[in-house]
């Protein structure tokens, strides 16, 4: 199969149950992109087994999820993968300009959803 922009495509979450519609978006991939570090380089279609950055369906997807064609009715979602190690390293941050805050938090969101081993945890003090 291919992937481009364009292209609808069905976003299972990590609960999806085949047959129900929870945790399931049916979307628009907006861009593809192919990502070499701090370059991103658009492009019309990948074939499969190539990784590329998918934008416009990244607000549906937390940590984990599956993407398939609009046609892939019988699609079953990838399992969750669990990690046997834990965090090693705890830092405590705090932004110099007290409104500054929310893009701290939503920087810490990002980094969290795209990292599994990274955890955020929020603590007033």
């Amino acid at each position: 199969g291919t992937v481009g922009a364009g292209y609808k495509c069905r976003i299972l979450g990590p609960n999806f149950i085949p047959g129900k519609n929870e945790e399931l978006h049916i979307k628009t991939i907006q861009r593809t992109v192919l990502m070499m570090g701090r370059y991103e380089e658009h492009i019309d279609t990948v074939p499969a087994g190539n990784t590329v950055g998918l934008v416009g369906v990244e607000q549906y997807i937390v940590n984990t999820g599956t993407i398939t064609n609009e046609s892939g009715n019988d699609a079953h979602n990838m399992k969750q993968m669990y990690f046997s190690v834990s965090p090693a390293v705890r830092v405590a941050g705090e932004p110099k300009n007290p409104q500054d805050l929310p893009k701290l938090v939503e920087g810490l969101k990002r980094l969290a959803k795209s990292d599994p081993m990274v955890q955020c945890v929020n603590e007033s003090s």
